[in-house]
């Protein structure tokens, strides 16, 4: 489920980015064999036609004021430069955050189990058995939030537990794609916010996972769903803290995105206005 995210300077440096990286890898079983496209030619400015979706469920309950705000700012800005902004529902915010962190825990668990000591990864230097070399290798080389996850993906994945949980996460998966895909047949793009509140300070929220995952409520459903999505910087807060909006599209629709993407950075004012920090490193 885990998927590469590139952080750019701007929307066209991603064009090229993603030029480079995209394609087919016959040594990758998750690599999809299909024409390459230049993404360098969706940056056109214009998005007269375009039609976007603002699922109403991404501007209620949990989001901050601020950033609400932004989006709304956000899709008039868009309908001023000719598309069709349009409210609509995607209501599976309760279910994304939770199936999201069953599966990519399980993952996690299934994935890092080679990470040994012996064959990959770290080894560690305190050892008089072969027991303590995968004990402590995994212990000194893993960090909080990786044993975490970890221990939740083998208990998810465990006799007893697997139906409960995995198997009934990917069934809810499923359906969260399809819903994804009915949006999909009406609206060129999805506008939602990128985060459900401003920055934070660096090691603010690291004791509390459980707020730390709620983070990613507006992030999560797009891998659950398989999709494309990019995060542009829209504006700032109160505190001069930056807020992003995201773009996803269909799959395989990247194009779109980029298009999108770049009008709007185009006639936006945001990269002139610099943020400037209040209250601390972020």
């Amino acid at each position: 489920m885990d998927q590469i995210g590139p952080i750019t300077k701007d929307v066209t440096d991603s064009a090229y980015l993603l030029n480079l990286i995209a394609g087919h890898d016959e040594k990758d079983s998750t690599s999809v064999n299909m024409n390459k496209k230049d993404y360098t030619k969706f940056l056109v400015n214009d998005v007269k036609g375009m039609k976007i979706g603002l699922p109403k469920e991404y501007l209620g309950e949990g989001i901050n004021s601020e950033v609400k705000q932004a989006i709304i700012d956000v899709a008039k800005k868009y309908e001023e430069m000719g598309a069709i902004v349009e409210e609509c529902s995607l209501d599976i915010g309760k279910y994304a955050t939770a199936v999201y962190y069953i599966i990519a825990c399980a993952e996690a668990s299934s994935n890092l189990g080679r990470f040994d000591g012996i064959r990959y990864g770290y080894r560690t230097e305190k050892f008089d058995n072969l027991q303590d070399i995968y004990k402590n290798s995994r212990s000194e080389g893993f960090g909080d939030e990786v044993k975490r996850r970890i221990i939740l993906g083998t208990y998810v994945l465990s006799s007893g537990y697997y139906d409960a949980y995995y198997k009934k996460a990917q069934k809810v998966r499923t359906v969260i794609k399809n819903t994804y895909e009915e949006l999909f047949k009406k609206y060129d793009l999805l506008l939602t916010p990128s985060s459900p509140t401003t920055a934070f300070k660096i090691g603010e929220k690291s004791t509390n996972p459980l707020e730390m995952y709620l983070e990613d409520i507006c992030t999560v459903p797009v891998n659950i769903g398989g999709l494309p999505g990019m995060s542009i910087p829209c504006s700032l807060d109160s505190q001069g803290l930056p807020i992003g909006f995201q773009l996803i599209a269909n799959s395989f629709e990247e194009e779109k995105i980029f298009r999108a993407a770049y009008t709007f950075e185009q006639n936006s004012n945001f990269r002139e206005n610099k943020p400037k920090f209040k209250g601390g490193k972020v």
